[in-house]
C-alpha cells in the first residue's frame, strides 16, 4: 500500500512524507514555486525527478539528499518512487529560510548576494544524525492537535543538521567517542 502525506507547517512552507509499499512504481506531481527551496530525502529505496517531459532524470538514492532551487524557472515535482521507497521532501521559501539562517548567510553558498538569483543544485549524503530526525517525521502518524508542530520542530532541527558543516564524527551515535 503506498502512502502520501502532506504538512503544511506555514504558507507555502511543507513537508511531503512518501511511502510506497506497492510492487509498482508510483509517480507524483506537483506544481511548485520558483521562490520555494526544496530538500529531498531518499530515506529507503530509490527514487527519480523527472524533468523536460522525461528528457533529463536525476535519481534520487537510499541515504542520500538533494537541494534544489531555481529562481528563475518552476521547477515542479515530478517524482518516481521505486517499490519498497521512502522519501521526505521540504518545500520553504526562499525569504523564510533566509530569515533563518540571516546570521550565517556567507556559510550557505546560495544565500550569498552574488548567487541569490542564480540557480542551486546539490546532492549530499544523509548523515545518521539527520537520519534519526528524519525517520521521526516518517514515522509520526499521530493526527492529533500536535502534528503540525512536531512536524515543523523536526523540520528546523533537520535544516540546523543539513547544514552543520562541522558536524564530524557522529558522537550521538557513539557516546564514548565523546571520552577521551
Amino acid at each position: 500500500m503506498s502512502s502520501f502525506d502532506e504538512v503544511n507547517i506555514e504558507d507555502n512552507f511543507m513537508v511531503f512524507r512518501f511511502w510506497n509499499n506497492d510492487l509498482e512504481r508510483l509517480n507524483f506531481q506537483r506544481l511548485i514555486n520558483s521562490d520555494l527551496i526544496q530538500f529531498h530525502f531518499g530515506i529507503k529505496g530509490k527514487s527519480s525527478f523527472v524533468f523536460n517531459e522525461g528528457r533529463y532524470t536525476l535519481p534520487l538514492n537510499e541515504s542520500s539528499s538533494l537541494l534544489l532551487y531555481n529562481p528563475q524557472k518552476e521547477l515542479p515535482v515530478n517524482l518516481d518512487i521505486e517499490p519498497n521507497s521512502q522519501v521526505i521532501s521540504v518545500f520553504i521559501p526562499i525569504k523564510k529560510f533566509h530569515g533563518l539562517f540571516s546570521e550565517q548567510a556567507d556559510y550557505i553558498p546560495f544565500l550569498s548576494k552574488e548567487n541569490e538569483q542564480k540557480k542551486y543544485y546539490k546532492e549530499e549524503n544523509i548523515t545518521s544524525s539527520m537520519m534519526i530526525v528524519l525517520n521521526q517525521i516518517l514515522n509520526y502518524n499521530s493526527n492529533s492537535p500536535v502534528k503540525k508542530l512536531f512536524i515543523k520542530g523536526k523540520t528546523y532541527e533537520l535544516l540546523s543538521l543539513y547544514f552543520n558543516k562541522n558536524e564530524g564524527t557522529d558522537i550521538e551515535q557513539c557516546p564514548f567517542l565523546a571520552d577521551e
